[in-house]
């Protein structure tokens, strides 16, 4: 039998959560449109049970509409697979705040399942929780097509514990089941805890959290560190400098400089007890800073450019260059809140386009208030998502493709217009009746 290696997410569901009342479904399987088919889309390997995917898709909506919110659910359960069972206590509160504008949602639980592939296999993992304890779990794994329930748990409210249930599929014996089960806290997940206590077979589901989900706040959650890093490696050099000359920046080479922190790095006008502290803690460490090489237009010469000479979106450029080829190589699933944030629109249309025309399958989920896409012919129409508030202040999540638009419709148009919701209502200033 054939091992794959591929990943990738195909759905994200979340139920009562901040401003989320109403389950909503971020959805990434393609639908039959056959526009940007080979670029935008990927047909997972050998794998009738897995459609057609999109490698990114991209949420509209004002401010105030949920788009964080769903970025923040994403990330919630990332970190409760993470952390949950080794850095939570016992009698802990979990991190989960459901939507309080009414009192059955206040009472009631906060629910997440996310369905995603790893190593080949598919798996439909969720949870629900309040912020005392986790009450149910559960994991569907399937390995050769066809559904295996691996374990369900089931707070029992009336024995005041957990019931579990395991499949025959799920490896571990009683022996092992029961000492999983055991270990798990309250407030801790069962996925966490079998998976510290060297669970072999949950490890490529815990690996796709782990190792293929990336999930950041905006694109200044981008450190220059490791684009750094990268480019202390010439070949990795060589493709951070081809990938940003693709923005049309003209950098011939970048090289770093490495220095060892002093009193001379830091400001002058820093208060002297914060200098003093920095000064203890950092004397002595190396620095590094890239230094960037442009050609004179008359010699064709090198000219050094520090760091400080470079603007702004070069500087966010580069920072964002090593985690971006990282995503690509690695076939990520790279979340994103407000990817235009200090990136010009034509830089944002650059990654996005080139996360499609590597041909990987990486993925790209993210947030914007950038208009421009939706008129340069960059993304399919089931690409586009929208999201806005209800008349209950509940936040709601649907895709363009709801109405039905043309192939060639003008979709930022009809979006700035009002035709799909997802933008802000103002109302009208009377600046003369204050």
């Amino acid at each position: 039998m054939k091992v794959y290696d591929w990943a990738m997410l195909i759905e994200f569901s979340v139920t009562n959560f901040r401003s989320i009342m109403e389950r909503q479904t971020l959805n990434m399987a393609a639908s039959a449109y056959s526009e940007l088919e080979s670029l935008n889309t990927f047909i997972p390997d050998q794998d009738d049970s897995v459609p057609r995917l999109l490698r990114s898709t991209v949420v509209y909506g004002p401010n105030a509409s949920g788009k964080s919110t769903l970025i923040q659910a994403l990330r919630f359960v990332k970190s409760q697979v993470l952390n949950s069972q080794k850095e939570s206590q016992a009698g802990d509160a979990i991190d989960v705040v459901p939507f309080k504008l009414t009192a059955a949602s206040r009472a009631a639980d906060s629910e997440f399942e996310v369905t995603f592939v790893e190593q080949g296999i598919r798996y439909e993992y969720g949870f629900c929780c309040s912020r005392e304890r986790f009450t149910e779990e559960w994991l569907i794994a399937y390995p050769l097509g066809r559904a295996q329930k691996w374990f369900h748990r089931v707070f029992d409210a009336e024995a005041g514990k957990d019931a579990y249930k395991f499949s025959t599929s799920f490896l571990g014996g009683k022996t092992r089941h029961g000492l999983w089960k055991e270990q798990t806290r309250p407030n801790a997940l069962f996925f966490s805890t079998a998976i510290q206590l060297n669970n072999e077979q949950l490890k490529p589901a815990f690996d796709w959290f782990k190792l293929r989900l990336r999930v950041v706040d905006s694109v200044r959650g981008f450190s220059p560190g490791y684009t750094l890093k990268r480019c202390g490696n010439d070949e990795d050099r060589q493709r951070v400098v081809a990938f940003m000359n693709s923005a049309d920046l003209s950098i011939a080479d970048i090289q770093l400089e490495e220095t060892v922190f002093s009193a001379d790095s830091l400001p002058t006008e820093m208060p002297p007890a914060i200098r003093d502290e920095l000064l203890k803690d950092m004397a002595g460490r190396k620095l590094v800073k890239p230094r960037f090489f442009h050609k004179d237009v008359n010699t064709a010469e090198t000219v050094e450019f520090d760091e400080s000479e470079e603007s702004d979106g070069t500087r966010a450029l580069f920072a964002i260059t090593g985690p971006w080829l990282d995503v690509i190589e690695n076939e990520r699933v790279l979340v994103v809140d407000e990817l235009d944030t200090s990136l010009h629109p034509l830089l944002v249309h650059h990654l996005v386009k080139r996360l499609h025309h590597e041909g990987t399958k990486a993925q790209l989920i993210f947030t914007t208030h950038d208009t421009t896409l939706l008129s340069q012919k960059l993304l399919r129409r089931d690409q586009v998502w929208f999201m806005e508030k209800d008349d209950r202040s509940a936040t709601r999540l649907y895709p363009l493709s709801d109405f039905s638009p043309r192939e060639n419709e003008a979709i930022e148009r009809g979006y700035l217009n009002g035709r799909y919701g997802g933008i802000p209502f103002l109302k009208d200033l009377d600046f003369y009746g204050v």
